[in-house]
């Protein structure tokens, strides 16, 4: 059945949290709106997952889907986009929250324009939340296609919970099969990846309304198959640093994959290009040099280098592009300011 609007919850192995979710979301549900559970293949916290497949059965605003086999976050968030005939979805964490106060407000606000493909709403605390991890506000700010959607939209947060897609617009393009085609590289945030599609051909939004709750993480709390207490990110961890290398680089190729969906010429798409990809570097010592460095510290890694080494790691991930001798220079220079920044 179709519906207007879609609210998405990926979830894996903690079916009493999303069982809680769902039963708030079916008590303020508009007419107009759904729920779709995907439950990738979870074996713990059954009992709670047949109780939401219960409800759908009577309710016809609740969809669930069991996959056959774990299909991964990537592939779970695939899924939220490929199984909803709704003209917006929203994604939510099955740790958070949807925040009535302000959805419908965004919504009316996304209704306004026609080549929206993506807003991000702001994430606010929910009352019982102790250490915010993810909350933040953005500053309300409408995004035209291309460069300054690009720019100003992508890699402004990593955290999934509140991205709203306009579906009716993006399933005219073949946005979601470049997506699949390429969504192996971008295992850890593959809806970072597809923002980048999405704003090469759609106007984008960012909200300083928010559009969830962020509530307790629930990790610790959080099983894999083997009933050990699961670490779900490979950038987690003793061998993190190499993992956000691989998600660099392949973010670095989504910039490409991106750009070359522009209507402008090589050389304008390949400054286009430049000046994104410094965006990246930015994004990348900041979750190297501030986010995980405890972690790296940890485990023996010196401070110093380990910033040193990402920054020729991020000057040999682009001097090596044909195209660069006219700029390389002022690229080394942007790409140094950030090192220095951080170092």
């Amino acid at each position: 059945m179709s519906f207007d609007f879609t609210i998405c919850i990926p979830t894996y192995n903690r079916g009493k949290r999303a069982l809680e979710l769902v039963n708030v979301l079916v008590e303020n549900l508009q007419e107009n709106w759904s729920i779709l559970v995907l439950n990738n293949a979870s074996t713990n916290g059954v009992e709670f997952y047949n109780e939401i497949e219960n409800l759908s059965k009577i309710n016809k605003q609740v969809d669930y889907v069991k996959h056959d086999v774990n299909r991964q976050f990537y592939g779970n968030f695939k899924s939220c986009l490929t199984h909803p005939e709704s003209k917006y979805i929203m994604i939510v964490s099955d740790e958070d929250f949807v925040n009535f106060d302000e959805i419908k407000s965004i919504l009316e606000e996304v209704e306004q324009h026609e080549n929206l493909g993506a807003c991000r709403t702001s994430i606010a605390p929910h009352k019982d939340l102790k250490d915010e991890g993810n909350c933040h506000t953005f500053q309300t700010s409408y995004l035209r296609a291309g460069e300054k959607a690009l720019s100003g939209f992508c890699f402004s947060n990593n955290y999934i919970s509140g991205i709203i897609y306009n579906l009716q617009n993006i399933k005219k393009t073949n946005l979601i099969e470049i997506l699949d085609k390429n969504i192996l590289s971008h295992k850890a945030y593959p809806h970072l990846y597809f923002d980048l599609l999405v704003s090469s051909k759609f106007d984008v939004l960012k909200t300083s309304k928010a559009g969830v709750l962020e509530g307790a993480s629930v990790l610790s709390e959080t099983l894999n198959e083997e009933g050990k207490k699961a670490v779900t990110f490979d950038h987690i961890g003793l061998y993190g640093y190499g993992e956000r290398v691989n998600q660099f680089l392949a973010l670095r190729d989504g910039i490409i994959d991106a750009v070359n969906l522009l209507d402008e010429n090589n050389n304008d798409r390949f400054i286009i290009f430049l000046n994104i990809y410094l965006l990246l570097v930015e994004k990348y010592f900041y979750l190297i040099a501030m986010c995980n460095m405890p972690q790296y510290k940890n485990h023996l890694m010196e401070e110093s280098l380990l910033k040193e080494s990402f920054f020729y790691i991020s000057c040999s991930a682009i001097f090596a592009y044909p195209s660069i001798e006219p700029y390389k220079e002022i690229v080394l220079e942007g790409i140094t300011s950030v090192y220095n920044k951080y170092k």
